[in-house]
């Protein structure tokens, strides 16, 4: 403690008065709560360098509060006037200052008419817009019409969604496959465990396995149908591949992640994903050498309508099927592996 140009006299008689004793007078008095309290914060203070004197009172605050002992009166003058605390006296955690109560009630008022105008906007917008199936609607122009009616001579695709999305944007497509690759592998790095045992047990229940058990043919051969048969009718690798995932994720359940793990390990879907992924590229990055729009190599069609037909729409379609359904399964026996 320092001086600061203050008379010594004043800061020997704050000294005495901290260590017990009268300033005034050369004998002991009685304790002080006071005093005491000083001396203890002292004795914080130099304990824990970290605590002020707003984090002491506080604690000395909560623990007279337990305790039921009386409080100092603010701005009292004399020593004798204090409170008991009482539950009613302390306001509750609920309350607030004014301003601060203002502000929550405005940024309320603020949310719900913020949502409001939203939710008007979008009805709005929805209202305008040209209905389902209507002849005048700005879609159903010339660029429409000319996909529709050439797409199967260009794509040899009967399926127009196929032909748009494996053809006409098949980069884009590439993209949206390396997206489900890129999640899959940075979920395996974050979540996969090498130590870590997986689990031995599959269902424990007598129904679900026999019901599975035959469930799954008839889920595994329609997911693979979906996609072998993309080109031809309403499906592709998307859906196909969903169906497959859920055929996987179905099979861990019944026979258990342990026979799984030896059935499909991890490296083996990590492999195979990156193969699909290198198919895709190779069969679609043969654009670039070739002048982009396929100039200068026409790939032969074969007959629209049969399963070997449209190019190399066959293949991208097995390839997107077995990277969505590896990443599905892939996200299911991390987060289940977490969850145990």
């Amino acid at each position: 403690m320092k001086h600061d140009g203050k008379p010594q006299h004043l800061f020997d008689r704050f000294m005495r008065w901290a260590e017990g004793e009268d300033p005034n007078q050369d004998r002991e008095v009685a304790e002080d709560p006071e005093r005491a309290e000083f001396i203890e914060y002292l004795e914080y203070i130099d304990s824990h360098e970290f605590l002020d004197f707003g984090a002491y009172r506080l604690m000395r605050y909560r623990e007279r509060k337990a305790k039921g002992i009386t409080q100092p009166l603010p701005h009292s003058s004399g020593q004798g006037q204090s409170v008991v605390i009482s539950q009613s006296r302390i306001p509750g955690r609920r309350y607030r200052p004014g301003r601060l109560r203002s502000l929550i009630r405005l940024y309320r008022i603020a949310s719900i008419f913020v949502a409001i105008v939203m939710m008007v906007t979008l009805l709005g917008v929805v209202l305008v817009m040209p209905q389902f199936g209507d002849p005048d609607a700005p879609a159903v122009n010339e660029v429409s019409e000319r996909y529709l009616e050439q797409g199967v001579e260009e794509t040899g695709a009967i399926n127009a969604v196929t032909g748009m999305i494996l053809d006409y944007r098949a980069f884009d497509t590439f993209g949206e496959s390396t997206v489900l690759f890129a999640a899959a592998m940075s979920v395996i790095l974050l979540l996969r465990h090498p130590g870590r045992p997986a689990a031995t047990e599959g269902s424990g229940d007598l129904i679900l396995h026999r019901m599975g058990m035959l469930i799954l043919p008839a889920v595994m051969m329609f997911g693979i149908y979906v996609i072998l048969n993309g080109h031809l009718s309403p499906g592709g690798g998307f859906s196909g591949g969903t169906v497959l995932g859920c055929g996987l994720i179905l099979s861990a359940l019944i026979l258990g992640r342990s026979r799984m793990e030896i059935l499909l390990p991890s490296k083996r879907i990590t492999k195979l994903t990156v193969i699909c992924l290198l198919a895709y590229g190779v069969m679609k990055g043969y654009s670039f050498f070739t002048g982009a729009n396929h100039i200068g190599w026409d790939i032969p069609k074969g007959t629209p309508g049969a399963i070997f037909s449209g190019g190399f729409l066959l293949p991208l379609n097995i390839c997107v099927g077995i990277i969505v359904g590896c990443t599905m399964y892939t996200f299911y026996t991390l987060f289940a592996g977490k969850e145990e």
